[in-house]
């Protein structure tokens, strides 16, 4: 009996000996992101990646704190015990991620020419003590704006080192693990802009998982997509979602197939060809395992209606919408996507929960849906009547999306690698909530919405480059007839930053287009120039609305400062201000001839007695309710603002009193103007001034 007891013990030992053997060893290569700087003893990335591949792998830590990959580098990992005690493990398996520290103004700029060199006499040490070794390559996790290097080189060198690293993966068949895109939006998992927290080095560990084993998870589509929803017509349109690694996703739609493999990171995408404006179609999208239905899909124009809380201003509240909001079913034509926030920005301090779901970019969220009373009240203003008012005019089904938060800056909706290559806006985004860039409003609201975090990047809507990454990221990929945008309230302290931040924002929403605009080159811009308002700055700011408009191609401004109220940021007549938008989309994007645009001044000449000043976009000039026009001033040489009066409208021209000593003409300049000055079809003068 002790006989057998002892065979079966050494029965389980050789068992657990043979299986031990079996066991897939994985390395993990790399610096202090792979050591696990200022991390808890289990929660690094390998840790992590342990836990996640199970009893049937041996992970490995190999980090060296403040490696490099170049051999010649001030710390090289190839002279390193760590690459020892690794090629000592002999692994199945290497994973490696190095090269944020080659971005050392002491490595890139000497040595930049050994990285490939470097990097593959590393793989080829495993691959001699192992011909069959797996090799992971690692593009790197981010390196954000706050890093004291960031712009002394850093920045430009990481990027010049991540195609370095995927160019070593490629020619030499290597797999490729991206872990960049995973974290670039998280800059709340870099309190010192480099080294990622316990949550960063999980999802480390879930993105190289992901690459040893294949993803597995259920159809889905992205959130952009779905029922009722309108798709723009005479565009491709690109269906995304995720699937199983590998695994083919098919389409059906209107007698046609169409097919597409999921990538190894499960996420697949389709382009269905263009087609015409109509519907409803139905599209079944299936894989041998899932399949999804979608139903009621039209094909039309669709717009992005965006920016700040004049935006976001619900039908319910905006004079004359009652009747609208009764009769809303009737429009079959016209689908909404409503990006609810999760919470208001307002005078209130934020829970624990609303804080992590903020960081965790789960701020919007909203589907497609038809018209009803009650969806169509909380639905953006200007945006409803817009779409209303363009469905009538075309017949064609318009697809209508709400992006907007009450507050927020132009920073915050523009992307973070547009944010980071600016030399001038690089310097401050990290530092927003300290910055003198950023208006007084922002900081001193999000002071007291994050009051109870402890996170020191904490993410909030007015942070730059926030909503761009939360909300507008989901439609990258959407195609687009145009975006609406009233934004500038948060920005109007610094009328010079603004406009440069302005173009960054057009600039970087077209490049992020690019890929799916197919033979449309452009997408225009349709803005709405601030409200009259007894505030000191908005004149310039409304001036320079103005200017950027006449500037910037393909951006077109409907004027609102005669709806304004004096004490009110938010007026309530926004069911023209929607008309108008509609109006210059018919002149712009269909054709009509029409006057949409407001009069600019184009001609100014002026003699003894009298100043003319002619206007484009206008065949007869007129008081609006009354028989004066009111609105021109002027500075004499003392530097004294003088009203102005018209003696004479001709067609489209104004004759001014003309006094002595006049160094400069303004209209509409007053913080709430009631300037009055219209075409003959009642769009108003903007803002202006001229110079003599």
């Amino acid at each position: 009996m002790r006989l057998s007891i002892k065979l079966l013990f050494l029965f389980i030992l050789s068992f657990n000996f043979l299986f031990a053997q079996q066991k897939k060893r994985v390395a993990c290569i790399g610096d202090s992101v792979t050591k696990g700087s200022n991390l808890a003893k289990g929660k690094t990335y390998p840790d992590q990646l342990q836990q996640l591949l199970g009893d049937g792998y041996e992970v490995g830590n190999f980090g060296r704190n403040g490696a490099t990959l170049l051999e010649k580098g001030h710390n090289p990992y190839l002279k390193s015990e760590e690459l020892e005690a690794a090629l000592a493990f002999k692994p199945d398996l290497v994973v490696i991620n190095l090269g944020l520290n080659d971005t050392d103004p002491r490595n890139w700029p000497n040595y930049q020419m050994d990285f490939q060199k470097d990097y593959n006499k590393l793989i080829s040490l495993f691959k001699n003590g192992n011909p069959k070794v797996e090799v992971y390559v690692c593009e790197n996790t981010p390196i954000f704006s706050g890093h004291p290097r960031f712009l002394s080189g850093t920045r430009d060198w990481y990027w010049d080192i991540k195609g370095e690293i995927g160019a070593v993966a490629v020619r030499h068949y290597h797999k490729l693990v991206d872990l960049y895109p995973p974290l670039a939006f998280r800059i709340d998992l870099f309190d010192d802009y480099l080294h990622p927290s316990e949550q960063g080095a999980e999802i480390i560990a879930k993105t190289i998982f992901d690459r040893i084993v294949p993803v597995r998870q259920k159809l889905s589509v992205n959130e952009s997509i779905g029922s009722h929803m309108v798709l723009q017509r005479d565009q491709t349109n690109r269906i995304k979602g995720k699937a199983n690694a590998r695994q083919a996703v098919v389409i059906e739609m209107d007698g046609g197939t169409y097919l597409s493999i999921a990538e190894v990171s499960g996420e697949w995408g389709i382009d269905i060809p263009t087609m015409p404006a109509g519907g409803p179609y139905r599209m079944k999208i299936y894989t041998d395992q899932d399949t999804i239905i979608l139903e009621d899909i039209l094909f039309g124009d669709v717009f992005l209606a965006s920016g700040q809380s004049n935006m976001a201003f619900p039908l319910k509240d905006a004079n004359g919408s009652k009747e609208l909001i009764k009769e809303a079913f009737k429009h079959n034509g016209i689908r909404i996507f409503k990006n609810k926030v999760l919470k208001e920005t307002n005078n209130e301090e934020w829970d624990e929960a609303t804080l992590k779901k903020v960081n965790d970019l789960e701020y919007f969220s909203g589907k497609w849906e038809k018209l009803t009373a009650e969806n169509a009240a909380n639905f953006s203003a200007i945006a409803y009547s817009f779409a209303e008012a363009l469905e009538q005019e075309t017949k064609v089904p318009i697809g209508i999306i709400e992006l907007a938060v009450g507050g927020s800056n132009t920073e915050s909706w523009i992307p973070r690698r547009s944010l980071e290559e600016d030399p001038l806006l690089a310097t401050y985004i990290h530092g927003w909530r300290k910055s003198d860039f950023i208006q007084d409003f922002c900081k001193n609201r999000a002071k007291v919405n994050l009051k109870k975090s402890m996170v020191k990047n904490q993410r909030h809507p007015y942070e730059p480059a926030y909503n761009f990454e939360a909300g507008y990221n989901k439609w990258n990929d959407a195609s687009l007839k145009g975006i609406l945008w009233y934004q500038g309230e948060s920005n109007a302290h610094n009328v010079e930053l603004h406009e440069h931040l302005f173009k960054t924002l057009i600039a970087s929403w077209r490049e992020n287009y690019k890929p799916f605009l197919g033979k449309r080159e452009r997408l225009p811009f349709y803005t709405v120039q601030l409200s009259s308002l007894d505030r000191p700055s908005l004149p310039k700011f409304r001036d320079s609305q103005r200017k950027l408009s006449n500037e910037l191609k393909d951006v077109y401004m409907a004027v609102s400062s005669d709806l304004g109220d004096s004490l009110d940021v938010h007026p309530r007549e926004k069911l023209i201000i929607g008309k108008r938008l509609a109006n210059l989309v018919l002149k712009h994007e269909f054709g009509k001839d029409n006057n949409a645009d407001s009069p600019q001044p184009i001609y100014s000449y002026e003699n003894e007695d009298i100043h003319e000043i002619r206007f484009s976009h206008a065949k007869q000039l007129s008081a609006m309710g009354s028989k004066e026009v009111t609105g021109f001033q002027a500075k004499d040489e003392d530097g004294n603002l003088v009203d102005l009066k018209v003696v004479e409208i001709k067609g489209n021209s104004v004759f001014l009193e003309n006094p002595r000593g006049l160094m400069e003409i303004y209209y509409g300049y007053k913080p709430f103007s009631r300037a009055n000055l219209v075409n003959e079809e009642g769009v108003p003068v903007s803002t202006f001034s001229i110079k003599r």
